[in-house]
């Protein structure tokens, strides 16, 4: 499913499936602190909640960001987007690895004068703004993050889930691309590669998504890949966030074995021997990597080492 309007319903259909003050209770023993009556999220609670334990924070935000409260719910999801996409700070986008001499329009190496004359063209007389220089830049990058979704899309799933999907849009330059492709029994695009809507606009899909039972990795897998093909870069990368099972559909190596020009790397959700292997598998046919993630707090180092 890629048709926005069809993935706007269906969302809407499954994030009518709210959680209950009673719900949070059973499985949050700090909601009283956080949200001592109903519309009230109080920041500084939360904050020490994430001191002594950042995991269980993000795990209680997602929760509230689900919550039936729907002032709750509001405040819960304008917090996950400041705590996990926070604006760049400068040089913050500078990345290590290959990079080539292009144009740029903050301060570099050298003056572009062809570049500037022709920005002189525009706005005369010429200003600041409008000089061009030559410097070192790291190319653009197209990324596909992949989610499972089946089962019960709740706890650790969801917040693993937004937490990695918040690493990779805070990590996005101006020229960078994002897809976000959520699979069960289907495969559902929440975010196409070339969306004009901001990045942090992700988080609201995978808050309302609810997924279903049985997994077919294949068939998220062929989705993603699609995704990737569109990408305006000679490489996309694909990040599949999984245990490396599926109970549903053909074998995904193959799949990632043709994925072409894109690289297949997996987030390990599970520490056990079984998911590792699968994964490796999956990875290495894919030409990627394979790393754990197996704490939502690890998400923005696990993206880092993906991506390196």
């Amino acid at each position: 499913m890629s048709d926005p309007r069809e993935v706007e319903q269906l969302l809407r259909d499954q994030a009518r499936r709210t959680e209950t003050r009673a719900d949070l209770q059973r499985r949050h023993d700090d909601l009283a602190q956080v949200t001592p009556t109903v519309g009230v999220l109080d920041e500084a609670a939360l904050a020490g909640v994430d001191g002594a334990d950042a995991g269980a924070a993000v795990d209680l935000l997602a929760d509230l960001a689900r919550a039936t409260d729907p002032a709750l719910r509001a405040k819960a999801r304008r917090l996950s987007v400041r705590l996990l996409v926070p604006p760049a700070r400068a040089g913050e986008t500078q990345r290590r690895g290959s990079s080539r001499l292009a144009t740029v329009a903050g301060e570099g190496l050298d003056l572009d004068l062809d570049a500037t004359l022709e920005r002189s063209l525009e706005h005369r007389p010429i200003r600041a703004e409008d000089l061009r220089w030559r410097g070192w830049r790291s190319p653009a990058r197209a990324l596909v993050l992949l989610v499972d979704a089946s089962g019960s899309v709740a706890g650790k799933p969801l917040t693993t889930a937004v937490t990695t999907a918040g690493a990779l849009a805070a990590g996005l330059r101006t020229d960078d691309e994002l897809a976000v492709v959520a699979f069960w029994s289907r495969a559902v695009v929440l975010r196409h590669l070339h969306s004009p809507a901001a990045p942090s606009a992700v988080l609201d899909a995978l808050l309302d998504l609810r997924g279903g039972s049985t997994t077919d990795l294949a068939l998220g897998l062929r989705t993603a890949l699609a995704q990737a093909t569109a990408a305006r870069v000679p490489h996309a990368d694909v990040l599949v966030l999984t245990d490396g099972a599926w109970n549903e559909g053909e074998d995904p190596a193959p799949i990632a074995g043709a994925s072409g020009a894109a690289r297949v790397h997996t987030l390990v959700t599970v520490d056990d021997e079984e998911a590792r292997t699968s994964c490796a598998r999956l990875a290495a046919a894919g030409g990627g990597r394979a790393v754990a993630l197996h704490r939502t707090s690890d998400a923005p180092a696990a993206v880092r080492a993906v991506l390196r």
